[in-house]
């Protein structure tokens, strides 16, 4: 919104995407596409991955000019420290060229555009604007249920919003809970974030409900397998503080390792190690046939 708002006032040469939800970004790029690009897409709108391009085919990128339009839109994903330098020292003051680089953490130049994952309250704004296009509102415990179930991913969330006000258009005004539990899945990474969360929040009865759940459509073994992967996920962003190496380790969002660090936080780093200490034996008497996977994924939680 504040993005289409300031498109309106003013374009700028050099937008610099920020944050790593792809939903936001994929809008930002679109936006400003519509705002600057008018006619001939083929040429004056041109993506470029910066990490199988040299500068200098960027440097020609930025310098050609539009063809039946005001701007050329030249989109530069990834680039590497030495092209975020070439940008940043370009000098845009006579260009015809708006360029929108993502991924460039190091970039100081351009005006930034916040492409963050949304928390909670953005997300539910989001769902209510999208809703009222349609005539329709959506109960607080439904639209609750809805961003968790979805894992607050935007992609997801747009698409169940699209199936639930095509279902509500037919039969009420008004999406309540019955219509959401029944109509919207329930992602595979929402219901491990869910069982994560049980052992985070030391909550048995939670996690024995969601494990019940789970099993009717996986192994206990897969289960298991999963709650390793956490474990051993959490014990490295307890015991290393480079958010940065991590993500690349890792292979996570920087979101993803700020939230865990809140449980970090909250159950203390000696937690998380014996917790995954505690995965590894179980996983060694499994394999020994000295206990089974169903007993394991029940003494892991005690």
């Amino acid at each position: 919104m504040e993005l289409n708002k300031s498109l309106k006032e003013k374009v700028y040469n050099l937008y610099n995407l920020k944050g790593e939800d792809s939903f936001l970004i994929k809008h930002a790029i679109l936006n400003i596409k519509n705002a600057v690009v008018a006619d001939f897409d083929e040429f004056n709108f041109i993506k470029i991955d910066a990490e199988k391009s040299k500068i200098s085919e960027i440097d020609a990128q930025l310098s050609t000019l539009p063809i039946g339009s005001e701007y050329r839109m030249v989109v530069i994903s990834n680039p590497n420290a030495e092209i975020v330098k070439f940008i940043n020292k370009y000098d845009f003051s006579s260009s015809s060229t708006v360029a929108v680089c993502v991924g460039a953490d190091k970039l100081t130049a351009g005006e930034i555009v916040d492409c963050s994952k949304l928390d909670k309250i953005d997300i539910q704004k989001y769902a209510l604007n999208y809703l009222a296009k349609s005539n329709l509102s959506i109960e607080e415990q439904a639209l609750d249920y809805l961003i968790d179930a979805t894992s607050g991913s935007m992609p997801n969330l747009v698409n169940e919003l699209n199936k639930l006000s095509s279902y509500a258009c037919c039969e009420n005004s008004i999406i309540n809970m019955e219509m959401v539990t029944n109509l919207v899945a329930n992602t595979t990474e929402y219901v491990i974030y869910m069982l994560t969360a049980a052992i985070d929040e030391k909550n048995f009865t939670k996690f024995q409900t969601i494990l019940n759940t789970m099993s009717k459509s996986q192994s206990f073994a897969e289960i298991f397998a999963y709650m390793g992967k956490y474990f051993k996920r959490m014990q490295y962003i307890s015991i290393n503080k480079n958010d940065e190496e991590l993500s690349k380790i890792l292979n996570i969002k920087p979101y993803a390792i700020k939230m865990s660090r809140q449980f970090i936080s909250k159950n203390g780093v000696n937690y998380y190690i014996n917790l995954y200490k505690k995965y590894v034996d179980l996983d060694y008497k499994i394999k020994s046939g000295k206990i089974s996977v169903f007993n394991a994924l029940y003494e892991l939680l005690f």
